[in-house]
């Protein structure tokens, strides 16, 4: 953990220039929607950044209405994603909710078809990751350029992206971290970005700790990321046979259960409140 006193934990709201997480070029930043508005991440929802301490572990700064938003893409990429990509985003998260009012949350339903563009709705929460993580644009450098590009992305071999479902009011944009489990296994989760904004949460997942959230039930929407932006009718019962699960709780919050490390330098956190 961080050992100085509280201090913003790399979310630097009010910067107005610095690098992008996609193309990496060094310009003028605009406010960057993860998951975007039109999956109703809009002004109703309540955001802090975390703080963090050695003594108190997360604490939460100022919370302010305004959506769940950071600094993290230039105009341009930020704009490409959000013509291209968000209203895949928003059209799925809108049919998955509304199906959730009538359905049972255990599972992808049994009856009823959820269409979706998986290569686009993919393409749109991982732009928003490297909005919120641009460290991994310095780690995987062709993986950014392939966002940048458009069209099908292929992660390296030594990452996935996960997703699950999730329907509770919190809300978390977070950058890399490791949770170490205190079940005695030695194994950790270690993420270079997640999202958790109902009705879903997504990961990116290094190869060491991607098995722990395949054990969970986590389905792997690696291959998504490699369908064209044109395919918009695939059928999520087709996509994820076994079902999406449901998780209660956000991945990375502190617990019993896990022991949270990351760098003040490289890891912005946010945390959020979605009105009833």
């Amino acid at each position: 953990m961080p050992d100085r006193g509280p201090i913003a934990a790399g979310l630097l709201l009010d910067k107005r220039t610095g690098n992008c997480g996609i193309c990496g070029d060094h310009r003028r930043l605009s406010r960057t929607h993860v998951p975007p508005r039109a999956a109703g991440n809009t002004g109703a929802v309540e955001r802090a950044d975390v703080m963090s301490n050695q003594r108190d572990g997360f604490t939460s700064g100022s919370w302010r209405i305004g959506g769940m938003w950071v600094r993290g893409l230039c105009v341009a990429c930020n704009s490409f994603a959000g013509a291209r990509y968000d209203e895949a985003y928003g059209d799925f998260a809108s049919r998955l909710w509304s199906w959730m009012q009538i359905g049972t949350r255990l599972s992808v339903p049994a009856a009823q078809a959820v269409p979706l563009a998986p290569g686009r709705v993919s393409r749109s929460i991982l732009s928003g990751m490297l909005g919120i993580s641009p460290h991994t644009r310095v780690l995987h450098p062709t993986l950014a350029r392939q966002v940048e590009r458009g069209g099908p992305v292929q992660l390296p071999g030594s990452l996935s992206l996960r997703v699950a479902i999730y329907a509770g009011l919190r809300a978390l944009l977070s950058g890399p971290m490791l949770t170490g489990l205190l079940d005695g296994s030695s194994r950790a989760i270690n993420t270079l970005a997640t999202v958790t904004f109902r009705p879903l949460s997504w990961a990116l997942v290094t190869d060491d700790s991607d098995d722990v959230l395949a054990e969970r039930g986590w389905v792997d929407a690696t291959d998504w990321l490699r369908y064209e932006d044109d395919r918009e009718e695939y059928d999520l019962r087709w996509l994820a046979p076994r079902g999406l699960p449901v998780v209660n709780s956000i991945l990375h919050a502190p617990s019993d259960s896990g022991m949270q490390l990351y760098s003040k330098e490289i890891a912005p956190i946010m945390t959020g409140r979605i009105p009833r």
